[in-house]
């Protein structure tokens, strides 16, 4: 069932994914491998293990202008909004729901620039302090990112490593850090946590960004 925040009209429906249904779980494996991140099944899976204890809600992100279409041509992206993270870390998430995490956010190529990324994150934002997937008693929500220097940086250990996983660094200005500053998020740390391989077979931890917006 397609959901949307109190008393508010939204550019974008949150829909509840269904994991257990086999062509959702594929949809959702296909968009993870477009994003390039978490994008094997077993991760999938163990997000189905997530959401039905209770710790993670996933969301297909539909856009208003698609809710007319069948089910996987309105599938414009997906985000999810967890209350424990794995491992634990009750910086980010906790299971009272007094901190919230937004995550895995995705939004198909097609649809971006049209702000659908920014509304899906007001959306999960509005539900916060709402039962079932928030509480009154949320205080903060939560996200970490990839460090912006990896993108807007030219030394060797930030924009270099791109050249170093064998990729094309991002354009400058395209990071999601800036653009979670600009929605009134505040950075409270940097610590590293991507855990990437590079073309000699090495191992790296990115640097991540950890920020977070009171309610």
């Amino acid at each position: 069932m397609a959901t949307t925040s109190p008393e508010r009209t939204a550019k974008v429906i949150l829909e509840p994914i269904d994991l257990h249904d086999a062509a959702q779980f594929q949809e959702l494996l296909q968009q993870r491998i477009l994003c390039g991140w978490h994008d094997k099944p077993q991760f999938i899976e163990s997000w189905r293990n997530e959401v039905d204890a209770g710790t993670r809600a996933i969301f297909w992100v539909i856009p208003q202008k698609l809710t007319h279409f069948d089910d996987h041509e309105r599938w414009g992206g997906h985000i999810a909004m967890l209350n424990q993270t794995s491992p634990p870390d009750d910086e980010l998430a906790r299971p009272d729901k007094s901190i919230l995490n937004i995550s895995s956010l995705f939004i198909k190529p097609t649809y971006r620039g049209g702000g659908i990324g920014r509304a899906a994150v007001e959306e999960l934002e509005a539900w916060a302090r709402t039962e079932p997937y928030g509480s009154p008693s949320c205080r903060f929500i939560t996200i970490h990112t990839l460090n912006r220097r990896y993108i807007e940086d030219d030394g060797e250990e930030w924009r270099g490593i791109w050249k170093k996983m064998g990729e094309e660094p991002p354009k400058k200005g395209t990071g999601n850090e800036d653009w979670y500053l600009r929605m009134g998020y505040m950075k409270w740390k940097e610590e590293p946590k991507y855990l990437e391989k590079l073309n000699d077979g090495s191992e790296v931890l990115l640097l991540a960004s950890f920020l977070r917006k009171g309610l």
